[in-house]
């Protein structure tokens, strides 16, 4: 680059670009702004949780696969549950699912999911879903997060028949008829 004409073409580009790349940053954080006191930041103790509670767990259902998504699907957490954990003498030593003795109606198991250093804002929808391996069956619910510094709490039955809310299937597009 000895030819002043390339040097100062060069030097032109680099600054064309720097100013492009700042204004963009500007024009980013001006128009996007999120404001941490509506939101749940993900640092420290402001961090996002989802206790969700699964109900009439039991080994005829299969293992169960918890699944839970915050901003539109951008943060997720993904955990096997064995069912096997329902026994008496498998439920000491679980930190981030606890589980009761089955009953009459089948078990009952808890999962935190929890998201560091994710921010959720004031509002915005997380979906927690759950899988059983037998039969396939897939049960969500959604939730917006409250404006309230504490967990989230959803609760779903593996038995449920299924609300408009719950239910995973698309209907078809009702069409007028003529």
């Amino acid at each position: 680059m000895n030819n002043p004409t390339i040097k100062s073409a060069f030097n032109y580009l680099v600054a064309t670009i720097t100013v492009v790349m700042i204004s963009v940053t500007g024009l980013l954080t001006t128009t996007n702004p999120i404001n941490p006191a509506h939101a749940e930041t993900g640092k420290g103790e402001d961090i996002f949780k989802v206790i969700m509670t699964i109900f009439e767990a039991d080994k005829s259902k299969g293992d169960i696969v918890a699944i839970v998504t915050a901003n539109n699907g951008e943060a997720s957490r993904v955990k096997f549950l064995d069912t096997d954990i329902l026994s008496a003498s498998n439920l000491t030593g679980s930190t981030t699912a606890m589980a009761t003795s089955p009953r009459a109606g089948g078990g009952i198991i808890e999962y935190v999911a929890t998201f560091p250093n994710v921010t959720v804002n004031t509002g915005a929808e997380y979906k927690a879903c759950v899988i059983t391996t037998i039969g396939l069956e897939l049960t969500c619910t959604t939730g917006n997060n409250s404006p309230a510094t504490r967990p989230e709490f959803v609760d779903i039955s593996l038995n449920a028949t299924g609300s408009p809310e719950e239910s995973v299937t698309e209907e078809e597009p009702e069409t007028e008829e003529d």
